[in-house]
């Protein structure tokens, strides 16, 4: 094939964008089918990415291997490891020390859930629920707060004032946004930014996180929670107590020994959880993969179906471009130009569609079926839109192969005649 001319490729250019000006309606509807093809590959790619890091996470960053919760929320255990939904139920305080006697224990930290947070008594979008944690035992939040790692027992006991909670501050989970002032509003009451935790891939991400008393007063003076006290005392209340399994000690009986040794309570090992969203999302993945290569097939069929309609639909126009001295390899040229233009325009808007919506789309597996959720890492956006231009120029060659093959090897009088491709 010789080499375009300047002159020869704006040419060929100004032909293809007058094709797809002129046939708009035709243009649209191939545009249509490989936006719906691309979308679909990169919106599936970005969530899977997605979910995959958030179980990643969880797997790494858990750090408690048992939750010990009121047997009245033990059906919800799942929702609140990864979806941060508060419990009304709680455990007699005095269950911290119990749990910690408990032969296997390393450590144990209670929690005290106070309530949905919404912008109407929060100023802190972007997080669901209020806990309250115990500094001077707590090992699930104090790694990411000192820096060093998920499980680190050594990082346990830091004290309130290294925290930097004392009675007014609160530590942010990794799905909350920048606070202009480092302050923010909860229930009428200001309280200062003590830090951001990094992301977790569980329920952590979206809470706010303060002293274990504070959080009960905010319960206490709560005008939603107040049916719940009665005769109760929110300071004499845990929520949740997170337990560190000894090494070497089997964590089976050690959770069958703390539902012994607290009655009304239940002991969920975090592994088993895990698991289970592993177990889920592999069945997310084996669907969107059947979905995604019968999409793909129909997608070609249709896109080479389309193509050759268009080709013989334009034979006449493209046999009368051969007669007046256009080359064959020009004609094809402008034809495959004009398909390319359309299907990467397309294909660029359905990447770009795809990153918009793949939030909403983990959000809601996240609340929907208590998966773990992880912010979308940025290289999973990148490898979206890499793959999906790249299948769009796949997936337009190979629907190319055969109207352009034709329009090569036919001659100019025979299709000003016939005007077909048969």
């Amino acid at each position: 094939m010789l080499p375009f001319s300047v002159r020869e490729v704006v040419f060929v250019f100004y032909l293809a964008w007058r094709n797809i000006t002129r046939r708009l309606g035709s243009s649209v509807l191939t545009a249509f089918i490989a936006f719906v093809a691309v979308f679909a590959l990169a919106a599936s790619l970005v969530v899977v990415a997605s979910l995959e890091d958030g179980v990643r996470l969880s797997r790494e960053r858990l750090g408690a291997d048992i939750m010990v919760l009121p047997a009245g929320a033990s059906g919800n255990a799942s929702e609140v490891l990864f979806c941060a939904e508060p419990v009304s139920v709680y455990l007699p305080a005095s269950s911290a020390e119990t749990v910690a006697a408990v032969p296997g224990v390393a450590a144990a930290t209670p929690q005290f859930f106070t309530q949905t947070v919404d912008e109407s008594c929060c100023s802190v979008v972007g997080v669901t629920r209020i806990v309250g944690i115990d500094s001077a035992t707590d090992f699930v939040i104090a790694p990411w707060v000192a820096g060093a790692g998920a499980g680190d027992t050594a990082a346990a006991g830091l004290p309130a004032e290294d925290f930097g909670l004392g009675d007014d501050g609160i530590l942010l989970g990794a799905a909350a946004p920048p606070i202009e002032g480092g302050q923010a509003s909860i229930l009428g009451s200001v309280f200062r930014v003590a830090g951001v935790l990094e992301p977790t891939g569980t329920s952590v991400d979206e809470t706010i996180f303060m002293d274990i008393d504070a959080a009960r007063a905010v319960a206490a003076e709560s005008p939603y929670l107040t049916a719940l006290w009665g005769d109760a005392d929110p300071f004499d209340a845990v929520s949740c107590l997170m337990v560190s399994v000894a090494d070497g000690a089997d964590a089976a009986a050690v959770s069958d020994a703390l539902m012994d040794a607290v009655p009304g309570a239940v002991a969920v090992r975090t592994a088993d959880m895990v698991s289970g969203a592993s177990s889920q999302l592999a069945v997310v993945e084996t669907i969107a993969l059947v979905f995604l290569v019968l999409l793909v097939i129909l997608a070609a069929l249709a896109l080479a179906g389309r193509f050759s309609a268009l080709a013989t639909a334009r034979m006449r126009e493209l046999g009368l471009l051969r007669t007046l001295g256009v080359g064959r390899w020009r004609v094809a040229a402008s034809f495959a130009l004009e398909i390319g233009l359309i299907t990467l325009t397309a294909a660029v808007a359905a990447v770009a569609a795809a990153c918009l919506v793949s939030s909403a789309v983990v959000d809601a597996f996240h609340s929907e079926f208590s998966l773990p959720g992880a912010a979308v890492p940025p290289a999973a956006y990148g490898l979206a839109c890499g793959v999906g231009i790249l299948f769009a120029l796949l997936l337009t060659a190979v629907a190319l192969g055969q109207p352009v093959g034709h329009m090569l090897r036919r001659d100019p009088q025979e299709t000003l005649t016939k005007g077909d491709l048969s």
